[in-house]
């Protein structure tokens, strides 16, 4: 059982723990997801989009499914912007070295891991298919 004393320290510091209060701090704030533009899941506005697949559909022998080719298009380009991201990641740190931006380049793998999980199940589809 947690004590009164407990309970009472967890609500004064729940009521100080409300966030940010000033405009400016409000607008830091909202752009805290957006520190590399890779949480945006969005790939079919991207200007590379088209062109790449393109390049992918005249690569094939087989004709595939546009469905199973946007998916490998998609994941392709968002392995791209994670290279990119991580790119520019080292080049930042190596000018200037920081422990905050290290973690931030290690955190990238919790983007990369699902895409390329993604990019084998492509992947795995189209063998079975062809």
């Amino acid at each position: 059982m947690t004590s009164e004393r407990k309970i009472a320290t967890n609500r004064l510091n729940a009521k100080r723990s409300t966030g940010p209060k000033t405009k400016a701090g409000k607008a830091k704030s909202s752009r805290n997801a957006r520190q590399h533009g890779l949480s945006r899941l969005k790939a079919e506005g991207d200007a590379n989009f088209s062109p790449l697949t393109s390049a992918i559909a005249a690569g094939l022998a087989q004709q595939y499914s546009s469905l199973n080719m946007d998916d490998l298009v998609r994941t392709n380009l968002w392995l791209g912007r994670i290279q990119q991201a991580r790119h520019d990641m080292l080049v930042a740190l190596l000018e200037c070295p920081s422990p905050k931006l290290a973690r931030r380049l290690a955190g990238l793998e919790r983007y990369e891991r699902p895409v390329r999980a993604a990019q084998r199940r492509v992947l795995k589809r189209w063998l079975e298919q062809g």
